[in-house]
């Protein structure tokens, strides 16, 4: 992690950094001159094909089934409170409307990108919609869109029912779902994610193609997903089973609570997984199953998930040669702490001590 001390800089500067906190704003910059906007919809509509739209911390409305229907860079301030305590997290919510009328991502903005930003449903809840990929099956073949760093609170659709498989990919690495994704028979690439709806529920389904769940830990069961690579994980369910009806899917170097990886699985193949593990023995803190992002999800000395990876890292979140990042430490570098004195010392000058954080990989 990259750091900056910043000190005795001049008033005038310093109070303007209390301002932009108290007034968020968003910013259109690429192919004309910046433009400020108070709405994400008159960003959206504002912006040119690929520009970029960052987003302050703050939580900004948008009217139900808003649409992106050109490829845009959304960049927020960060989704975890421990590293955005100047600027708060970025979030995105729904106003108006029902529960299934959250954001839309159409075909035309495939190639998106999304890094930092919070979606949450109209009404806050994991049952309700937070994401969906088009509105027909005419436009839902979203492809190439990424999403590094996002929190969504609530369900996220990749497409309608009875979609057309395509080749490309969306990609999610190190975000966190609190609510169940629903691929729609699209394909998918999670990396370093916490996917959790809860023990026994269904967290995870619908997969197809080139999909993959990578270090992952997910809080639920996988169920009616076909051909998905699905290792390295725990994957945690209050039944029997840690996945059910996935058919042809590879599944290596898991851990499970459960009894049995899959159920109902015809082709599934299994390498190296451990079944009947105690969930209390796996990670420093996370015992009941339900994700809070008070829970530490490192392995605990002596855990099983200790060295399983198949390339000889810990399993889940904090493996790999690029471990999640604590804090969920945005990509864009931004304000992490800013001291300010109450007055000017005997020299006129405003002491000031900000402290600034990048996180580049």
């Amino acid at each position: 992690m990259k750091f900056r001390i910043l000190s005795a800089l001049s008033v005038s500067a310093m109070l303007s950094l209390p301002a932009l906190a108290q007034l968020p704003r968003i910013v259109v910059e690429g192919a004309g001159a910046p433009q400020v906007f108070a709405q994400f919809a008159d960003a959206v509509a504002a912006a040119q094909p690929n520009d970029k739209i960052y987003i302050s911390g703050g939580t900004f409305t948008y009217t139900s089934n808003l649409q992106i229907t050109k490829p845009l860079h959304v960049i927020g301030a960060g989704i975890h409170p421990d590293s955005t305590q100047v600027t708060g997290v970025t979030t995105l919510q729904q106003t108006g409307g029902n529960t299934a009328q959250p954001l839309r991502i159409m075909d035309a903005a495939s190639g998106s990108t999304f890094t930092g930003i919070r979606f949450v449903s109209l009404d806050a809840q994991q049952g309700s919609y937070a994401l969906y990929f088009g509105t027909t099956n005419a436009n839902d073949d979203v492809a190439d869109v990424v999403f590094q760093r996002c929190w969504f609170q609530g369900r996220v659709y990749l497409g309608l029912s009875g979609g057309t498989l395509i080749p490309t990919t969306t990609a999610f690495d190190e975000c966190v779902f609190m609510g169940p994704l629903d691929a729609e028979g699209r394909s998918a690439v999670f990396t370093r994610c916490i996917i959790s709806n809860g023990v026994n529920t269904i967290t995870l389904t619908g997969l197809a193609g080139s999909s993959a769940v990578e270090n992952c830990v997910v809080l639920g069961t996988i169920q009616s997903c076909n051909g998905v690579s699905i290792r390295n994980s725990f994957l945690r369910s209050n039944g029997g089973y840690a996945s059910f009806s996935c058919a042809n899917c590879t599944f290596q170097n898991n851990l499970t609570p459960s009894a049995t990886v899959t159920n109902t699985s015809p082709g599934a193949v299994l390498i190296n997984n451990l079944v009947n593990v105690d969930p209390s023995t796996v990670f420093v803190s996370e015992t009941d199953g339900f994700y809070q992002i008070t829970d530490n999800l490192h392995m605990a000395p002596g855990s099983p998930g200790i060295g399983f990876a198949t390339d000889g890292n810990d399993i889940g979140i904090h493996g790999t040669a690029a471990p999640y990042k604590p804090g969920a430490v945005p990509f864009n570098p931004h304000f992490r702490q800013a001291t300010i004195a109450g007055g000017t010392n005997t020299n006129g000058e405003l002491p000031v001590n900000i402290r600034v954080a990048a996180q580049p990989n």
